[in-house]
């Protein structure tokens, strides 16, 4: 908790999400409207996934794309990248689980993955072409559209923040037992 304000370096305001009841991606609390995305494959992440007790929780895999053993039935396949969208002028931390943002991401990696050998200093650049609401299963998601743009050269402005290093909160492995308990705290 940031009582004083300013002091959290890795606030809402860093990470990006879709919200399937609104049809909108969000900063935080805010509407974000954009067109293009910037992704940087050299902070790609794949791994698991969960939200538990005001928790999210995740174990990355050793190697991106081949995945470790799952931690428990209730983690969904997860992935992690620094983006940078048109109309935003800060990079941000794109990390979910849903099956929306999953599949999009998914979609998007075979947009590029075959052409990025080679590629770097350049970054892949898509569009957000649109959004549809589906039922999977018993639920309601959506269905995130991107097309291919080109790799372009890497903007200015996408310059990952210092605490998104391996010891920053969505980066590390984040495992259920390792939690503090009150018998560890010795008072």
């Amino acid at each position: 908790m940031d009582v004083l304000g300013g002091l959290s370096s890795n606030s809402d305001s860093s990470f990006l999400t879709f919200k399937t009841a609104d049809q909108a991606w969000y900063i935080g609390s805010e509407v974000l409207d954009f067109t293009y995305m910037q992704l940087d494959p050299e902070t790609f992440q794949s791994g698991w996934g969960m939200y538990n007790s005001g928790e999210w929780l995740f174990k990355w895999d050793e190697k991106f794309g081949v995945p470790d053993d799952k931690p428990s039935d209730d983690y969904k396949r997860a992935f992690n990248a620094w983006v940078l969208v048109d109309g935003y002028d800060k990079p941000l931390n794109w990390v979910r689980f849903d099956y929306a943002q999953r599949t999009a991401f998914n979609q998007i990696l075979g947009l590029f993955w075959n052409d990025l050998h080679g590629k770097a200093p350049a970054l892949p650049t898509v569009k957000f072409e649109k959004s549809e609401r589906i039922t999977v299963g018993k639920g309601n998601s959506s269905e995130l559209t991107f097309s291919w743009v080109d790799f372009k050269p890497r903007k200015a402005e996408f310059v990952i923040p210092e605490w998104a290093n391996d010891d920053a909160p969505v980066k590390a492995v984040v495992e259920a037992e390792s939690k503090i308990t009150n018998d560890d705290i010795p008072f």
